[in-house]
């Protein structure tokens, strides 16, 4: 039975939240180092090396971002953990490309994920809907947890995350939300240290509505490639941002639908930058095509559970709009990804549903902003 995510509930000033959320969530953080420190040397990457990049990011990011470094201090105080294992979860994705001992191989150290934002007009509600399968290592749906925060200086926020994180996938109490999905570009892992994509979607809920969301998320610094969706349910509008670390490649919906998932698409995109995920999984030229199709050919005004039925696709299993570690053995570039989460939300509406291990279980669990 999949484990359901903890609802942690936080407020106040950044050091105080994160201190409240490293001790109601410290079973999961501990989980999802071990994780990771098992994943990692399992790739010939030593731990204490590891946390010693780790410590690079702490001094680059001190200046760039201080009150979310205070919040992850609080994290590992919290959690009776080092500060540098905090930054392993946030960061791992630019860690992972800097550092000096990569493996030569890491493409399973690299999530995926499909995700479709629909429309007003094709809702039953009228209201926007954004929605995503977060792929990565079922061992991390043990760690993960919805964090609620409440701060007189941000707006409020509800986020699906792995525990000591700061966002992943959620919105804000503006109607704006935020998901993502892997990239790999060649410009990978030559940047210097910039904003994990973990801070960077949390300052993108942070900055407030739909504008000043987007100008965030181009003013930040970045270290690894990575897909970002922003949609807003107050206007009834999406955007997409495939990001490298030196370029912004965005797009609009066209129609009613908007679907992404591993590689480049943006035309200029495809043109100027050299796209390495596709050789590690190349069902992502047809996932993102696949879930767009469903959605608009089901020809019915869709709500969260419709779209749970699209993203809950069984074709080309295990490798396809739903992912399993199971079935690959002996395919090469074998990957051990999985859907670790369905992610449903309806900002407007202050909802976010989650279903752990979807291929699998068909529980899911409401949380509510409100």
């Amino acid at each position: 039975m999949a484990t359901q995510p903890k609802l942690v509930e936080i407020e106040g000033p950044a050091f105080e939240r994160g201190l409240s959320y490293g001790k109601q969530a410290d079973v999961q953080v501990r989980h999802g180092l071990g994780v990771y420190e098992a994943l990692l040397d399992r790739h010939g990457l030593n731990w204490d090396s590891v946390l010693a990049y780790a410590a690079e990011l702490r001094e680059a990011l001190a200046p760039q971002v201080p009150e979310a470094m205070e919040e992850l201090r609080g994290i590992a105080k919290g959690a009776g953990v080092k500060l540098e294992e905090i930054l392993v979860i946030n960061g791992r994705s630019e860690i992972i490309n800097l550092h000096a001992q990569r493996p030569t191989d890491i493409s399973n150290l690299d999530d995926g994920c499909t995700s479709a934002v629909v429309l007003p007009e094709l809702t039953k509600s009228g209201r926007l809907l954004h929605v995503q399968n977060w792929d990565w290592l079922a061992d991390c749906s043990e760690s993960t947890v919805v964090l609620k925060i409440r701060n007189d200086k941000h707006p409020d926020i509800l986020t699906y995350v792995e525990a000591g994180g700061l966002a992943r996938a959620g919105f804000n109490d503006r109607g704006v939300a935020i998901t993502g999905n892997n990239l790999v570009s060649g410009q990978d892992g030559h940047a210097p240290f910039g904003v994990p994509l973990s801070v960077i979607r949390r300052r993108v809920l942070e900055a407030g509505g739909y504008s000043q969301a987007l100008t965030e998320l181009y003013r930040l610094p970045r270290t690894v490639s990575n897909n970002m969706t922003i949609s807003c349910a107050e206007s009834g509008d999406c955007l997409n941002f495939e990001t490298t670390p030196t370029e912004i490649y965005w797009d609009a919906p066209e129609g009613a639908c908007l679907t992404h998932s591993n590689h480049f698409m943006n035309a200029s995109a495809c043109v100027r930058e050299r796209d390495l995920g596709i050789a590690r999984g190349a069902d992502t030229l047809f996932r993102n095509r696949r879930l767009r199709s469903l959605i608009e050919g089901a020809e019915v005004k869709h709500d969260l559970d419709t779209l749970a039925v699209a993203l809950d696709d069984r074709f080309g299993l295990p490798r396809g709009i739903i992912r399993q570690p199971k079935d690959n053995e002996g395919e090469p570039n074998a990957y051990l990804s999985a859907t670790v989460a369905m992610v449903l939300m309806d900002a407007g509406a202050g909802e976010l549903r989650v279903r752990q291990l979807p291929y699998e279980s068909n529980e899911t669990t409401i949380y509510s902003l409100h």
